[in-house]
């Protein structure tokens, strides 16, 4: 039983959606995986800020 051309889109357009909703959720991992990266070294740029620190050290000025 041959496939008609309206048969022959539906089934492209199955595809493509199929394709578009994969690339989505591919590159959706990808950026979160990214931000979760990017979240974890500013969490421990602000850890490694804390503590006491000698100011006699250096008398700095900024007029």
């Amino acid at each position: 039983m041959p496939i008609g051309n309206a048969g022959r889109i539906a089934i492209c357009w199955g595809f493509l959606t199929i394709g578009g909703v994969y690339a989505f959720v591919l590159s959706k991992k990808s950026v979160d995986t990214r931000r979760v990266e990017t979240l974890r070294v500013r969490e421990r740029m602000k850890k490694a800020n804390h503590g006491d620190y000698d100011h006699t050290i250096a008398d700095r000025r900024f007029d």
